[in-house]
């Protein structure tokens, strides 16, 4: 059933559109634009939409997600109907105009270009019906404006983000699984500590260290995605930095990583009052420790340190060991590491967390005899 203009109801977003014969000759004026010839050489769907949401133009990409091989029948459709979205039909004015549309991304990315004239981008979850049954489809949506020759279309990109989304559910629950059992493990053994015949205690106390060591490097792999897929929010508090060393140095000297291995801190050391985000700056500071204990051969030492900078707090962590020139000069990228495939990521979020979330500064130094000093320096309060 047509109805006309005046008849068409919404819930939503506008309802009008535009008679197949207008939206042909858009078509043909789009055909003609030198940049439509290049459009099939995008590996992801897109499509035009005109000002009325009603698809124009395609690339191949989306012809090959429709399973059909010439837009056809779907020119003039809007981007649910085409796909087959369930609630593209809720509403006899078709796709973007029932209740449920009012919580799509993807209509929501289209109404943002063409309200603002600019660029935007939403995650759409799209669920299809096809012969009786029901698939949900996780996309991202790119809206572009296009002025051509005095008339306003709407390019649109599609990337489908379900195994993005599939890793995230995945990982938050190995994160949560593996936590839960490396912490009881933990907290069975500090129960038990008392109970162990004292000749055992020692090799208590090393198995407490390497649960512990376990528990943390789980919370920073975590965090760092987190971090990465910009889900992390800031806590900014007053902080004592002398405190933050001395609460490092008591929780890591019996690391494993610390076995046979002496940290002490610089005499010089001096309390800074500093702003900043308190499980974040622990992270820089334990990952400089853990850095200097692995680059300490048996019987070594490293020293921690904290001095006022300026308008900083100066953290800094030194070893005797001296870098080799060709690895100081790839420190701080992210897979790169000394110790083997996948590895690098503790000089990496060491420079991730301080120049990018709590806007200090690092480096380091590597010469003889003085050895190596990892520094990052975090402003203090005012």
């Amino acid at each position: 059933m047509n109805l006309s203009s005046d008849q068409l109801h919404t819930k939503c977003a506008p309802p009008e559109r535009l008679s197949i014969n207008e939206v042909q000759e858009e078509r043909e004026q789009l055909s003609g634009h030198i940049c439509s010839s290049y459009f099939d050489f995008f590996p992801l769907p897109l499509i035009v939409l005109n000002s009325h949401r009603q698809i124009v133009f395609s690339n191949k990409a989306f012809l090959d997600i429709l399973g059909i091989h010439d837009l056809g029948n779907f020119l003039g459709l809007r981007p649910g109907e085409a796909m087959g979205c369930s609630y593209a039909h809720v509403e006899e004015a078709g796709c973007g105009t029932s209740t449920f549309c009012r919580e799509c991304g993807a209509l929501r990315a289209v109404l943002e270009s063409m309200i603002g004239n600019a660029k935007a981008q939403h995650d759409c979850q799209l669920l299809v019906s096809h012969n009786d049954e029901s698939s949900a489809k996780d996309l991202r949506v790119f809206v572009s404006p296009w002025d051509v020759e005095n008339a306003k279309y709407y390019v649109v990109s599609i990337v489908d983000i379900e195994d993005e989304k599939r890793r995230k559910i995945l990982e938050r629950i190995f994160f949560h699984d593996i936590l839960n059992a490396a912490g009881g493990a933990k907290a069975l053994l500090d129960t038990l500590f008392d109970e162990v015949p004292e000749e055992s205690k020692e090799l208590m106390s090393l198995v407490q260290a390497s649960l512990f060591g376990l528990v943390e490097e789980i919370k920073k792999q975590k965090q760092l995605l987190a971090l990465e897929n910009k889900e992390y929010k800031l806590s900014m508090i007053t902080l004592q930095g002398l405190e933050l060393v001395n609460l490092a140095v008591k929780e890591y000297k019996n690391h494993p990583k610390a076995y046979d291995k002496t940290i002490s801190i610089d005499e010089t050391s001096q309390n800074v009052q500093i702003t900043s985000d308190y499980t974040l700056l622990m992270r820089v500071i334990v990952n400089m420790l853990i850095n200097a204990l692995e680059a300490t051969p048996e019987g070594g030492s490293i020293t921690f340190g904290l001095q006022e900078d300026g308008d900083f707090a100066k953290f800094w962590v030194a070893n005797k060991s001296v870098i080799p020139d060709h690895i100081q000069s790839q420190i701080f990228k992210r897979s790169f590491s000394t110790k083997g495939v996948d590895r690098g990521l503790g000089t990496y979020s060491i420079k991730l967390l301080t120049e990018n979330y709590l806007g200090g500064k690092v480096g380091f130094t590597s010469e003889e005899p003085d050895g190596t000093v990892f520094w990052v320096k975090i402003r203090k309060s005012n």
